[in-house]
């Protein structure tokens, strides 16, 4: 084992100031100068600046015949925390510490080699399989198994170790490091509320130790002098905001040109022990109405004089920083009964099939199992079925007055499929239904549509799950395995997910294919699936980012509820399949800038966990 200082020099896009680095492209990229590892097992910690913002640093690994990325978790608390086998054709080592530009602060702590012993032991008893199975990956010469297996085992920390991934990664404010990146103005106080002259006389030392020294305490009711630049705060006895706290939503504040709010992140207290992260996702107005956003939340002072913010319309920003520490959280609202959907609209509900009566015989029966809340026509199109039993259902299927059948035959290209059948539809509305999913309850299809009309949403999915009840789907995660991925998958039918995720109607940043409501137009306005460079792989998920581009948000509608064998259509595709690999090439490096910053995730949660879990 060996270790060293890791030093930076300055890449493409970025320079070195006497305060720090200066960003001058979005996508800055230093070059580490590390010791002679390749092959080798190695353990890195590096640290971002407390007062920028927070995004996943990405570590570039050249080789001489081919670049590899690894996407690191965020440093919230001011350190972050690698370990991993480093390519044994490595060159050089890159790492982009941020996106955007401007002044930022950077810094690699201590690099050092592991033996494979040493290494093997950072898996952990929980980890062991996960060793074997790197083991018989690289036996094998599967090098992406490999490498997925031992990311799978050293990258996440159960959100109930908090505290000791805690204290491995916290570090103290340090004014001539961390205020290098920042862009605080100096002209705006922060006015805090108390609920009570006790509670009052309880937080004035906690403020005074703030080094953000504008701030003044009052009690909540009274007559407050905030200016309308100056931001409201509104505390509990017992609270306890970082040193830094007030610093950092300042200096996010003053980047953001005064938002109408602020929130930050925030954990839980047990004594002295600090538990329970809520470590939350940006602004999303449809999820808002839960109290995600929770505490701490500053409100610019003209916004809190004419009374508080309109969600839907209000400019506001997180924080992506653990701020303030809570005995007491308030708790996520469980949502209200659903209401009737706002309008009966129309939909051509489109399903590609081949050879799998014992699938799309039930899908279609689905259909009329439950009221669907929206009027349809079926879409089935046949990607060159041969089978008699299949022939036969879909000829069945054909005489029903609101089923057409259309034949396409040759190559699978799922996208293709998908744009063949858009362009038949009928109906004002799209529904991409894979043959392998069923309904499982009413007006679910009704629900859908009623967030695809609004003006600013383009792709709406359903909460998909497995046969024996396990969620499936509960929105798309970019990043995760380095591409995109469900997370919280197998949680029960009724399990809230991490923060109520699962259970109110939210933004997010992508939805599955297989269950993918639209408006035409708005398919149409971006061209519909890549059927060229997405033939079969991510070309849902590609959707969705165009229709971003384009200004239209992808939401996750939780009462919409389906049953879904996933794969059974084409059999499992490991998502290391060589098959992919262009497609999983073209991916990656389109989006590249997308899948190190997933608005909707935390950037210090783990993208190598299927629950939720600490990075």
């Amino acid at each position: 084992m060996s270790r060293r200082e890791a030093g930076l020099t300055a890449l493409t896009g970025v320079t070195a100031t006497a305060e720090g680095w200066l960003a001058t492209d979005p996508e800055p990229w230093l070059r580490c100068d590390v010791p002679p590892s390749a092959g080798r097992w190695v353990r890195f910690e590096y640290a971002s600046g407390l007062l920028d913002p927070l995004t996943r640093p990405a570590l570039r690994f050249v080789g001489r015949d081919a670049v590899y990325d690894e996407l690191l978790p965020a440093a919230m608390l001011g350190r972050g925390v690698w370990i991993g086998r480093l390519p044994e054709d490595l060159r050089e080592v890159w790492i982009s510490p941020q996106l955007g530009a401007g002044p930022f602060a950077f810094r690699i702590g201590r690099w050092e080699t592991l033996s494979p012993l040493r290494a093997l032991s950072h898996f952990g008893p929980a980890g062991m399989s996960r060793a074997v199975k790197y083991s018989w990956g690289r036996l094998r010469g599967w090098e992406q198994f490999a490498r997925m297996q031992a990311r799978r085992a050293l990258g996440p920390t159960p959100l109930g170790d908090y505290a000791r991934w805690r204290r491995a990664r916290a570090r103290p404010y340090d004014p001539a490091f961390d205020a290098a990146g920042a862009l605080v103005g100096a002209s705006f106080a922060f006015h805090v509320l108390a609920p009570s002259a006790q509670a009052a006389a309880a937080l004035r030392p906690m403020l005074k130790r703030q080094i953000w020294p504008h701030w003044t305490l009052g009690l909540s009711g009274e007559r407050l002098e905030a200016g309308d630049d100056d931001y409201v705060l509104a505390l509990n006895a017992g609270d306890r905001l970082e040193p830094h706290a007030l610093a950092q939503l300042a200096a996010r504040a003053a980047r953001e040109d005064r938002p109408d709010a602020l929130y930050a992140d925030e954990d839980g207290l047990d004594g002295e022990t600090r538990i329970a992260p809520r470590l939350k996702p940006d602004w999303s107005p449809l999820f808002s109405l839960s109290g995600y956003a929770g505490a701490p939340l500053a409100v610019r002072g003209a916004v809190w004089k004419a009374g508080g913010f309109d969600p839907a319309t209000a400019r506001v920003v997180h924080v992506r920083r653990v701020a303030l520490s809570r005995a007491n959280p308030s708790p996520i609202a469980s949502p209200p009964p659903a209401a009737p959907t706002d309008a009966r609209r129309q939909a051509s509900i489109i399903v590609p099939t081949r050879d799998r009566p014992d699938l799309i015989g039930p899908c279609v029966e689905s259909l009329s199992r439950y009221p669907l809340g929206a009027d349809f026509e079926l879409i089935v199109i046949d990607n060159g079925s041969v089978r008699a039993d299949a022939l036969a259902q879909l000829e069945s299927l054909a005489s029903a007055p609101n089923v057409r059948v259309l034949r396409r035959p040759g190559p699978f290209n799922f996208a293709a499929i998908c744009n063949s059948g858009a362009r038949e539809a009928r109906h004002p509305f799209l529904l991409f239904l894979n043959d392998d999913v069923e309904a499982l309850a009413p007006d679910w299809l009704g629900r859908m549509l009623q967030f695809a009309a609004a003006p600013d949403v383009g792709a709406v999915g359903a909460k998909l799950f497995f046969p024996d009840g396990r969620l499936q789907h509960g929105g798309v995660v970019l990043g995760l395995d380095g591409f995109a991925g469900h997370v919280q998958r197998a949680a029960g039918a009724d399990d809230p997910g991490y923060l109520g995720m699962l259970a109110w109607p939210r933004e997010v940043a992508a939805v599955t294919g297989a269950c993918l409501a639209v408006e035409a137009r708005k398919f149409f306005e971006i061209g519909g699936f890549d059927e060229d460079r997405l033939p079969i792989e991510y070309n849902d998920i590609d959707l969705c980012l165009r229709l971003a581009e384009r200004g239209y948000k992808s939401v996750f509608e939780p009462r919409a509820r389906l049953m879904h064998r996933e794969s059974a259509s084409r059999g499992a595709n490991p998502r290391l399949d060589s098959r992919y690999a262009a497609e999983h090439g073209y991916f990656r490096e389109r989006w590249a800038h997308r899948l190190r910053d997933d608005p909707y995730f935390h950037p210090a949660l783990s993208l190598d966990a299927l629950e939720i879990a600490l990075g």
